[in-house]
């Protein structure tokens, strides 16, 4: 006696669509907890506002060789490196550098020595382990809408 044969939907596009979607939403989501994380936990004495308000995603998540990436980190702010990492600075052309103290005098100096001030660095730390969940989330989110996942 011949079986009836049984048909299968198969949604493997529509899944793969869904997964790189949630992925773009994770990848998002976390560059968007670690610029949060950065300008609410630095250490530095905040004077002007310009390194924190630096402190941004410079290009949204997007597909890329197989899988998704986006870029955050600080923009437009030179003396951004030096905060997160430290060393030393020197004149390139002059003798000696020349700044203005807190108290409205002048130090003149062959080299200035700047401590290392993380405040990229333990975001990503915070934040990046967090990232397959709320691809997962994002993921779970999106079968509940379209109802085509198994």
């Amino acid at each position: 006696m011949a079986r009836k044969s049984k048909s299968l939907k198969w949604y493997g596009k529509a899944v793969k669509e869904a997964m790189r979607a949630a992925q773009i939403d994770g990848v998002n989501q976390t560059m968007a907890a670690c610029v949060q994380h950065a300008k609410r936990n630095h250490t530095w004495n905040n004077q002007t506002a310009i390194l924190e308000g630096g402190i941004d995603i410079a290009e949204y998540a997007a597909p890329h060789s197989g899988g998704v990436k986006g870029t955050w980190g600080v923009r437009d702010v030179v003396y951004a490196r030096i905060q997160e990492l430290g060393g030393t600075i020197r004149p390139k052309t002059a003798q000696a550098l020349k700044f203005r103290l807190d108290d409205g005098t002048f130090a003149v100096v062959k080299q200035v020595t700047i401590p290392a001030r993380p405040y990229l660095r333990p975001a990503a730390d915070e934040e990046y382990p967090k990232l397959a969940d709320r691809i997962r989330a994002s993921y779970k989110r999106r079968a509940k809408r379209r109802k085509t996942t198994p």
